[in-house]
């Protein structure tokens, strides 16, 4: 699947052409939709200027089609004027917006 900027959740599997804003940021979910992440895969996000790195570190491959990271909720949600995705190297990040 390609990125997905107009959805609700926006759905992000690529770094490259993952930016988007302003948006009110609910819950960020790094989620392993295919299956396919593994051990030492990285994560990484610019969300209002800050970097936010995240990694994965697994004993074993089975966690396929779970949220392996997540950050909120946020309630009534964070206001955000920029957001990139420069790594994600396996899953699917998913930004719910209000």
């Amino acid at each position: 699947m390609a990125n997905v900027l107009t959805s609700n959740p926006k759905y992000i599997d690529a770094s490259a052409g993952s930016a988007f804003g302003p948006a009110n940021i609910r819950l960020i979910q790094w989620v392993d939709d295919a299956a396919d992440i593994v051990d030492d895969d990285d994560l990484v996000f610019v969300m209002n200027g800050i970097t936010i790195t995240g990694k994965i570190a697994l004993t074993a491959n089975t966690i396929n089609n779970v949220a392996v990271w997540q950050i909120g909720p946020f309630s009534p949600g964070i206001p955000c004027t920029s957001f990139s995705v420069t790594t994600i190297d396996h899953g699917a990040l998913l930004v719910f917006v209000s």
